[in-house]
């Protein structure tokens, strides 16, 4: 696939839609002819149609959020596919961003079948997204195969045959990351109990993680405790979400998701403040996770 004839659209011009434009940009190297939407007359660039059907790949990353029950609201995700729905003409791609629990995008598939949509995750931190993704580790599609095939062409004609591509079915792609989330949630719970007990009995912390963190199985990311932003637990935008959602499925799959319990009865102990819950502009219809 020759750079000069991808053609990339963006939906949603936050830190995740930026980072990506910014990838496939002349200012890494690539050159793409990219198209950017939004909301926000301010942050768009061209029109919906224009966006969606002069473009061969469509990112799309809209919010999520938690429900009272702490399940996932679709509503945001669906009114933004249905809106590319109306306009599109095209046989391009809509690659799927936002956390969604498993069995979503396959429903979103057969609910709008005329379009492709491939379940593509991102992994990016909105501190550093935009190197995050010319930095990514990995790619994570899920689909109908004639379709992630494409994708991972783009992905590999961007960053090199040596990318690792994993390609699967949607209910497999969107379990891997909150696999991923989870894991670094629970991790973040752990140590906040174990920082807890060693104030308690007089531990010197910083040795204590410098020999926790001797065993290089351990990994050197989610360890400080208070996190960088100089307090206990985890909160943001994505985390407490997604182990809401994750505990929510699974008891309506009749699964009782113990650890993921636990590691939120933690955070909701040491961050009583639930700083998460007064998050802004998460709620606009087509605007960027």
């Amino acid at each position: 696939m020759s750079n000069y004839k991808t053609r990339i659209g963006i939906i949603g011009k936050g830190f995740v839609g930026t980072a990506v434009a910014h990838g496939f940009s002349s200012q890494t190297g690539f050159g793409a002819s990219i198209k950017i939407y939004d909301k926000d007359p301010v942050k768009s660039m061209h029109s919906l149609n224009e966006t969606v059907n002069e473009s061969d790949f469509i990112f799309l990353s809209v919010p999520t959020p938690s429900k009272k029950d702490g399940s996932i609201d679709l509503s945001i995700l669906k009114d933004a596919i249905k809106s590319i729905d109306t306009v599109n003409k095209s046989d391009n791609i809509i690659l799927v961003r936002s956390t969604v629990v498993p069995g979503t995008t396959r429903e979103i598939q057969n609910e709008f079948s005329n379009l492709n949509i491939v379940f593509n995750p991102e992994f990016l931190t909105e501190r550093s997204a935009a190197f995050d993704f010319i930095n990514q580790s990995r790619v994570i599609l899920g689909g109908d195969s004639k379709n992630t095939s494409r994708v991972a062409e783009l992905y590999k004609s961007r960053f090199g045959e040596y990318l690792p591509v994993l390609e699967s079915n949607y209910e497999t792609a969107e379990l891997i990351k909150y696999m991923n989330n989870l894991f670094f949630a629970t991790k973040v719970s752990f140590l906040n109990e174990m920082k807890l007990l060693a104030d308690k009995v007089g531990v010197n912390w910083s040795d204590a993680i410098e020999g926790f963190i001797l065993d290089g199985r351990i990994g050197h990311s989610h360890l400080q405790v208070p996190g960088p932003d100089g307090k206990f637990g985890f909160g943001g935008s994505c985390f407490p979400k997604d182990i809401q959602a994750l505990i929510s499925f699974g008891d309506k799959n009749g699964i009782e998701m113990n650890v993921l319990k636990g590691a939120w009865e933690t955070n909701l102990l040491v961050r009583p403040e639930r700083d998460w819950e007064k998050l802004k502009g998460r709620a606009i219809s087509i605007e960027e996770e």
